[in-house]
């Protein structure tokens, strides 16, 4: 755990290879915790470094996800059973599959299947693992909306769509910071050594790129994400340059090479795109539904 701020933490864990870090602030009017991991980090990740924080059910007040996948939403039932009273939000354009890990994974994981990209039996039972059980969103959220931590902290829900439709962000202007989970992802995530996971995985390139034109000309010090280093001062606008580069020669390159079937554009490109493992083409599936206007 890493504290940012004062009342402001950091939960580091892993995901696979890859970091996680789940934002927690706490305020003396409650606490605040943006996403929450698989399903296993409720009792590995989140609630260890609650103790550490002295955090008891009672004081969890919000619970935000910030976008419908595995690794952010997977400890909603958990959480919820640790802390009943405790309200759990996310992007309403995002509700029906972060209600339903069965309509999550139908949606966002095997939407790809009549074009012939989806997961391995293996893969998709550890996937269904990670979601987690369903829990009933409590609250959704538009963006614009105030929450008050304290007698003088309030953070703003932002409304950051192109890794999800609802996607959100909590936005401190106290710190100056914006934690903005996944909503921008600039040309690879990379794993805790510092190699190539995964490539980018947004899936509507319009609005991603104008989340991506928000954040760069937020007046924040500091950018907060779930799996990228933080990002403080020029690092900020050079992360949303290299965000909007990849998305533009993405396009460039699949004009250049004319192809118009999914799987396809996925194998011939990713070898041009990044640098991460072989297996990992197929990923680009979601950026490139996007591009191919299949979403």
């Amino acid at each position: 755990m890493r504290q940012l701020f004062d009342d402001v933490f950091l939960l580091e864990g892993q995901v696979g290879t890859r970091p996680i870090y789940l934002p927690v602030l706490r305020g003396k009017e409650g606490v605040l915790l943006l996403d929450t991991g698989c399903a296993e980090h409720v009792d590995n990740l989140i609630l260890p470094g609650f103790a550490t924080l002295d955090i008891q059910p009672q004081d969890l007040r919000f619970v935000i996800n910030t976008h419908p996948d595995s690794d952010h939403v997977g400890g909603n039932a958990g959480i919820k059973r640790w802390s009943p009273r405790a309200l759990l939000c996310c992007g309403d354009a995002d509700r029906k599959m972060i209600d339903d890990p069965s309509e999550l994974f139908r949606y966002r994981y095997d939407a790809y299947r009549p074009y012939g990209v989806f997961y391995p039996d293996e893969t998709a039972k550890n996937i269904r693992r990670d979601l987690g059980e369903a829990q009933p969103v409590d609250l959704t959220l538009r963006g614009g909306e105030r929450i008050r931590l304290s007698a003088d902290w309030e953070v703003e829900v932002l409304h950051l769509p192109g890794h999800s439709k609802g996607h959100l962000g909590i936005l401190d202007p106290r710190n100056r910071v914006l934690f903005g989970g996944d909503a921008i992802q600039g040309s690879v995530y990379l794993d805790v050594t510092g190699k190539p996971a995964l490539c980018p995985t947004y899936l509507y390139p319009e609005s991603y790129l104008q989340t991506c034109q928000l954040i760069e000309h937020l007046d924040i010090d500091y950018y907060v994400s779930c799996h990228w280093p933080i990002k403080k001062g020029h690092a900020i606008a050079e992360f949303c340059a290299e965000t909007r580069a990849f998305v533009e020669r993405t396009e460039l390159l699949l004009k250049a090479e004319g192809t118009t079937e999914l799987r396809d554009a996925c194998l011939k490109l990713g070898p041009l795109l990044g640098a991460w493992p072989e297996p990992i083409h197929l990923e680009l599936v979601y950026a490139m539904a996007g591009h191919l206007g299949l979403q």
